[in-house]
Formats: structure tokens, C-alpha cells, sequence
């Protein structure tokens, strides 16, 4: 018998108030338990980079505890490693930490497409490209789950902005959906198996992802044949009745206002029919198995390896953007000038719900001193402003003046990348940047170390001789960066995302924010570098780019046809410097004369090899019917088309080496072709692309939905800012604000998380925000209030506030 028929077995013993307690949390973090069952109560815990449990009996409060744990890079540094086998350590961590804390399942990977640069959350997805970002989180999952806690892929699906996340509709072509913005998600689904997959916030074509039959039941289940448990988004749900309908099976977090009765009563009114219940228990039920199977499986928690860990990923995923003159490696006898404060204080994570709390955090400075460096510091600017203070800038121009050479450590603030809110712009502070010019002006033996979790404008890169960008990079990040620094580690990342010279070089952007109701994916499949290389637009640094200290050679592609349809694609890689050095090898496939518009190419294959000097390997590609496929909208399904197709090897979307010319036959006659309705999409290259709305229509298969700016009356979804100008608004906002910065504790940074993202945050979600505090009846009588029912409202609202 499996898990899934043991769990149908104890489904049918249960009452039914027993089993629509296992359709919610029990609390905000853990799940009901059934001990006549022998069905305990498991925890889930926040990830991606590291866990974080919560401490306290109360889990009603957001805790200013939090368990030490170890601190990885977070994730979009993952993804710059290009390094599945490294990943799939990372997980294996990850798992063990949670067996040491008794935590069942771990909230990562989040591998959302980085379709806006500015998006708060970019730090804690991986990449711009959907095969990338399959095959990374793919191999995390699998470290995860092979020491028996759960892994859990989100936010499905087109969570790709913080502004106005809860309630936004993001209309997306189908074409665009599946090859785009699910690509990863099947990927990591086909290949890891996660135990549990989150739905995101938002509304897709329409519908909210929590309750999309589309997405959960035609996608998930049906065509990829996803057996795991469908969970919501902490918040997320809309309604409750429609979501299990349409196959969500666990809605987190849980309040103790007796919330699972109110799915009690939907299946006693014949809204939910017990058989969808009893399906949706039994997937709760089976992951509770699972975890119980699973501490079965011996592991062992070591904090000193996961740390070293933490110190090897920071190393593999950080990029060398320049090296002029080969200044670097540096040299530990140099006469140092060690500039800004985030070489003392460095930023690690950002904010939000992944903030983990380090179980130990070093820095550059204290590096350098453990190699002997002889260095002279100024910390150059503050974290208080971005704005130029001159005593700081006057000591940084001193302290850098007759130096061998000068690291400056610059990056983005301490609330500039987060959950809950996007980004202004992709600028660097004020007092960040005119230290890389003031310095460069007095000393032109100028390295900046850049440490971003997301996109930065580069105005100012050909000021310094060399730039390494490191990412958000974890517990370990200053000895990681003072070892590539000075040579006792090569770099070996690359970028995982476009840096574009200007924010409104991405072409999302003409669309972003969208308004209050919509927002439209027009650009289509042309995301990162598939818009710059079709459009051939000047970049500061192209995808897939990163230096190294050595040089490698490539020869001799050869391509192979194989009896099972597939290809393989083979190249010798050779190291022709004198340094040990790793190199990623990426294989980009292009379809040549499509009627279809089509990028100008695609990765489809990665493989990171080290070498020492003069050593040669070669490697081996293996391409299946997927890597030539294109999703067509008339069959619903990935199709080739006739053709041929360059198949190209390089170091970097930008920089291929050699390539090859294959014929494929077509997989179907119907070609969807737009030329003459979109033509926008097939001249990118020409002028500047901004299809307008009737070409995103013939694309998209359907009419716009119309925007109504009307806000009353006043519903569960309307949002704070909704009700700002309104009469009673303001006094429902304080009540607001101070419940949830409170349920945040003295937690400052969670505070700041939760006041800036409160704005596009609608009614519903405040019982979240506030674990329950603020309770659904409570907010019902705000709604009453404000549409001027008020001997109503108040009356709900004096019988469910909660004191506190």
C-alpha cells in the first residue's frame, strides 16, 4: 500500500469536522493533528535561503525570535552558480536543519521570472530564464526531499511584481504563460517531484491562482500529472469554498476563530461535495506521511559544514564583471585602502518573510585582516541616507589617496530590496556612486565590489578597473569575497539576468504597474536577454556573462543524431592559463525562419566543469524534441516546427563560440502566425517595441478586460489605499497599522516589511497580516462601515476585535 491509499483509508474514518480541519492551519505556522489517527501535527517553515522557525509559544505574533540557522546566499546567487550539483547540497542543508528543528517542510524555492527588474522580490528568485530556473530549483528540491522534509515550489504562477500583488490580474497570452512563466515550474516538477507547491497570491487571466481550474487541475494535475499538495500562499485565498472546489487542498495560515468551519458548512450546504473534500484531505494527510516516513531517513546536522557551505556557494556565484589590466587577483602585500561601510557591515539578506537569523556572519574587513592584508579603512557613506555626506567622502578620498589599489564596497540600502514593495529604480544611493567617481578621480587602481541581490544601473563602470558583483551573499560572504579578491578563490559566476544600461531599456516596463485591476504581459515571450539579443540592443553586461583569472579554449563541436530522437551535442573545453578555474558551458538553440516570431535564442543546456591549467574535458549535451519547441495556442500543446535550427555553444548568451546548423520535421501542420495582425513582434529589431493593444489582443486570443476605476461599495478586496480619501477610512487605517506593526513585534525590519506593503494590501488579508487579530467578522464590519452601514459595522466590529 502507498501513502496516497493509506492516507484514503484514515480520510474515511474521519468525521467531517475532522476533515475540514486538515483544509487549514491549526495556527500560522503548523497544521492540525488527529492522534486516535496517529496523524500528528507538522510544521512548515519559512525558507528559500535558510529556515526560519519562529520561536514562542504564541505563533498569534510574528516573533522577534527566530532560530539561528545558517544563512546561504540567497537565491538569485543560486542561479549565478550555474551549478546543479552545488545546489543540490544546498538543499540537502537546508533538509537537515529542518530534521534538527522537527520541521516538516521548508517554503523554497521561489523561481518566479525576473520579468521586471525592480521587483522587491527579485533577490529571492532565481533568473530571467525559465530553463535556468527549472533546473536550479530542481536540484535544490531533490536535496531537500532526500532527507525527508518537504520542499515547496511558489508562487505559481506570474507572481512577478510586489506592487499590488494580492489583487492584480496579470493577463498573459497563452503562448507566453506556458513557455515563459510555467516553463520552470514543469521542469522542476517533472524532474524533483516536490512534495508541495504554493499557489501565488495574484489573479491570473482572471481568476485567482488559489482558486484557477486552469492552472490547478488542467496544468498541475491532468497534464503534468503533479501527485503533491497544493497549498495557498500565507493569505492568499479569496474564497475558501471556490479554491477547494477547484482543487486547493491545504489554505495557510490557520486562526483560532474556529476558521475550518466555515468549509464545515459549505459541504453541508452542498457548496463543496464531499468526494473534492475528501480528495483534497487526503493530500494533507499524505504529506504528513511522507514527513513521518521520512525521519526514517538517518541524516546528521552539521552547522560548520552547512557554514563552509554557505562560504563555497558565495564563491561559485559570484561574478567578475571586469578586470582591466588584470588587477585582479590582488596581492596580500599591497598597500590597501578598504572603502565603505558594508565592508564592515555587510548586507547578507534582504527583507521579508525569508530574513533568516545568521547562525554566524563575518565580513571583508575582518577577511583581510585574517590574510595579513595591510589596510587603511573609511566607512565613505551611511546607511541612515543615501545622500552625500562630506566628512565620510572626504575621509574615503584621503584614506584612498598613494594605495596600491582600492576595494570599494558599495550596494543597494538595507530596505531598498524586500517583500511587500517594489523598488523606486535600479539606481545605486547617491552616496554610493560618487564615491566610485570622487575615488577614481585620485586613484585609478579602483575595484568595486558590488553587493546587490538585483539588477543595478552601471553608468559608472568604466571607472573602476574591475568590478565583482556578489550578490546578497549569505553568512559567509566576506571571507567568500576577500578569497576572490585576492586570488585564493577564481570566480566562476555568471549572470544570471540582463544588466541593461537603463531601467526603461526592459520593455516590461512600458506595462508596469498596470492599474488597480490588470496588468498587462505585452512584451510576450520577449523577457531578458531573448528581448535584448532579437532587438540587438546595447547592454552593459549580457546573460550568462562572467570573467575569470584563467582563459578557455573551445573546439571541436561535433553533433550526433541518436536512434531515441534525441541529439547529442558535444565540444573540448580547454584551460589555456596557469590558474585552476571552473567554466559554464551554455548551449543556446535558434529557429531559423519562423512563421511563428520567434527570440533569437534560447538556452537549453548548461554544464559547469573545472579544469586545471592545461587540462581539456570535453562535454556532452543531450537535446530531446523540448529543446526545439515552440507552445502552440492551436493544439495546446509544445510542437516543433519544420525547419532549421542553429544550435549554438558559448560562454554567454553573447559570446558563442561555435555553432551548428541541424533540419528538424514538424510535430504538426499549424503554424500560428501573426504577421499581419502583430507585426510589432516581428520587428522588434527595426524600431522600438511597444505593440499596442490590438496586437496584443490577436496574440492573446481575446478582448482586454476593461479597468472600472469605480472603488465603492467597499468588498474583502478593496484595498487600503482604497479607502484613504473615504469618510472612517483613516481611523480603519490606524486601527490597521497598529495592530499589524504590533503583531510584528519589535522586530524593526519586519515592521518596515509590513507598513510599506500594507498600502496595496486588501481587507482580507489584514486577518493575515495580524494572525488573526483583526478577524474575517472584523473585517466584514469595516466593509459595512464604509459603505455606510454603520450600526451594522460597528456592531461586528466591537463583537470581534480582539483586545490585545
Amino acid at each position: 500500500m502507498n501513502l496516497y491509499e493509506e492516507a484514503s483509508l484514515i480520510v474515511e474514518k474521519l468525521s467531517l469536522e475532522e476533515k475540514c480541519k486538515f483544509c487549514c492551519g491549526i495556527d500560522f505556522w503548523e497544521l492540525f493533528s488527529n492522534d486516535e489517527m496517529d496523524i500528528p501535527s507538522i510544521m512548515i517553515c519559512d525558507g528559500p535561503h535558510g529556515l526560519r522557525k519562529e520561536i514562542g509559544e504564541n505563533s498569534k505574533f510574528i516573533s522577534s525570535k527566530v532560530e539561528k540557522a545558517t544563512c546561504f546566499p540567497t537565491s538569485t546567487a543560486w542561479a549565478s552558480s550555474f551549478d546543479e550539483d552545488l545546489i543540490y547540497r544546498v538543499g540537502k542543508s537546508l533538509g537537515e536543519e529542518c530534521r534538527k528543528e522537527n520541521v516538516a517542510g521548508i517554503l523554497s524555492p521561489g523561481i518566479n521570472i525576473k520579468r521586471v527588474p525592480i521587483c522587491g522580490r527579485n533577490f529571492e528568485y532565481l533568473s530571467e530564464d525559465p530553463y535556468l530556473s527549472g533546473k536550479i530549483s530542481s536540484a535544490l528540491i531533490k536535496g531537500i526531499q532526500s532527507r525527508g522534509v518537504a520542499a515547496c515550489l511558489k508562487h505559481f504562477a506570474a507572481n512577478n511584481q510586489e506592487k499590488n500583488r494580492y489583487t492584480v490580474n496579470a493577463i498573459i497570452d497563452e503562448r507566453t504563460l506556458r513557455e515563459i512563466y510555467l516553463k520552470g515550474f514543469e521542469i522542476a516538477i517533472k524532474e524533483s517531484n516536490p512534495w508541495s507547491i504554493m499557489m501565488a497570491y495574484n489573479r491570473l487571466n482572471g481568476e485567482y491562482c488559489c482558486q484557477n481550474d486552469y492552472l490547478i487541475n488542467n496544468i498541475l494535475r491532468k497534464e503534468w500529472n503533479y501527485d503533491g499538495c497544493i497549498i495557498s500562499d500565507w493569505g492568499g485565498v479569496n474564497d475558501i469554498v471556490e479554491s477547494i472546489n477547484n482543487g486547493l487542498n491545504l489554505e495557510m495560515p490557520g486562526y483560532d476563530d474556529d476558521y475550518y468551519k466555515n468549509i464545515e458548512k459549505a459541504v453541508k450546504n452542498n457548496k463543496i461535495k464531499e468526494e473534492v473534500l475528501n480528495e483534497s484531505v487526503t493530500k494533507v494527510i499524505e504529506l504528513i506521511l511522507k514527513y513521518k516516513e521520512g525521519k526514517k531517513i538517518p541524516y546528521k546536522c552539521n552547522l560548520q559544514e552547512h557554514i563552509n557551505l554557505a562560504q563555497e556557494v558565495a564563491e561559485s556565484s559570484a561574478v567578475l564583471l571586469k578586470n582591466d589590466n588584470n588587477i585582479l587577483p590582488g596581492s596580500t602585500s599591497q598597500n590597501i585602502a578598504v572603502i565603505g561601510k558594508l565592508a564592515k557591515e555587510p548586507i547578507i539578506q534582504a527583507l521579508g518573510s525569508s530574513k533568516v537569523n545568521p547562525n554566524t556572519k563575518d565580513n571583508a574587513y575582518d577577511a583581510f585582516l585574517s590574510n595579513n592584508c595591510k589596510i587603511s579603512y573609511a566607512a565613505g557613506y551611511s546607511f541612515e541616507s543615501e545622500e552625500i555626506d562630506k566628512s565620510l567622502l572626504n575621509e574615503a578620498i584621503e584614506t584612498s589617496k598613494n594605495k596600491d589599489i582600492v576595494y570599494l564596497f558599495v550596494g543597494l540600502g538595507k530596505y531598498v530590496e524586500a517583500e511587500g514593495y517594489d523598488r523606486k529604480n535600479i539606481n545605486l544611493p547617491k552616496s554610493h556612486e560618487n564615491l566610485i567617481y570622487e575615488i577614481g578621480k585620485i586613484n585609478k587602481n579602483l575595484v568595486v565590489i558590488l553587493q546587490a541581490g538585483s539588477i543595478v544601473k552601471m553608468d559608472w563602470n568604466s571607472i573602476p578597473k574591475a568590478i565583482l558583483l556578489t550578490h546578497l551573499n549569505g553568512a559567509r560572504g566576506g571571507s567568500a569575497t576577500v578569497n576572490l579578491l585576492l586570488g585564493n578563490k577564481n570566480p566562476s559566476g555568471k549572470l544570471n539576468e540582463t544588466y541593461a544600461k537603463d531601467l526603461d531599456d526592459y520593455p516590461s516596463m512600458k506595462f508596469y504597474p498596470g492599474d488597480r485591476n490588470h496588468l498587462e504581459y505585452r512584451e510576450s515571450i520577449y523577457v531578458g536577454y531573448r528581448y535584448f539579443n532579437t532587438a540587438n540592443k546595447e547592454i552593459k553586461y549580457p546573460f550568462g556573462f562572467g570573467l575569470s583569472y584563467t582563459t578557455f579554449e573551445y573546439s571541436d563541436m561535433r553533433v550526433k543524431n541518436n536512434n531515441d530522437s534525441t541529439i547529442d551535442v558535444a565540444i573540448n573545453i580547454k584551460n589555456i592559463g596557469n590558474r585552476e578555474g571552473k567554466e559554464v558551458v551554455q548551449l543556446y538553440v535558434s529557429c531559423l525562419n519562423s512563421r511563428l516570431f520567434r527570440v533569437k535564442q534560447e538556452l537549453k543546456g548548461f554544464k559547469k566543469i573545472n579544469l586545471m591549467p592545461r587540462e581539456s574535458k570535453e562535454v556532452i549535451f543531450n537535446l530531446d524534441e523540448d529543446s526545439f519547441s515552440y507552445y502552440n495556442v492551436y493544439t495546446h500543446k509544445f510542437e516543433v516546427e519544420e525547419g532549421q535550427y542553429s544550435i549554438n555553444i558559448g560562454s554567454s548568451s553573447r559570446d558563442i563560440k561555435y555553432s551548428t546548423i541541424i533540419s528538424k520535421s514538424k510535430t504538426c501542420n499549424e503554424v500560428p502566425d501573426y504577421r499581419e495582425k502583430s507585426p510589432s513582434y516581428y520587428k522588434i529589431y527595426e524600431k522600438e517595441f511597444n505593440p499596442d493593444i490590438e496586437e496584443f489582443e490577436n496574440i492573446y486570443g481575446n478582448t482586454l478586460p476593461i479597468t472600472i476605476n469605480q472603488i465603492y461599495p467597499f468588498n474583502a478586496n478593496s484595498t487600503i489605499h482604497d479607502i484613504k480619501n473615504t469618510y472612517g477610512g483613516d481611523l480603519i487605517i490606524s486601527v490597521i497599522n497598529k495592530k499589524a506593526c504590533k503583531f510584528a513585534n519589535k522586530d524593526k525590519y519586519m515592521q518596515t516589511t509590513v507598513r510599506e506593503s500594507l498600502n496595496d494590501s486588501p481587507f482580507r488579508l489584514m486577518t493575515m497580516v495580524t494572525r488573526g487579530a483583526i478577524s474575517h467578522k472584523t473585517i466584514s464590519g469595516f466593509v459595512n462601515l464604509l459603505n455606510k452601514h454603520y450600526i451594522k459595522g460597528l456592531l461586528e466590529i466591537l463583537k470581534n476585535t480582539k483586545h490585545i
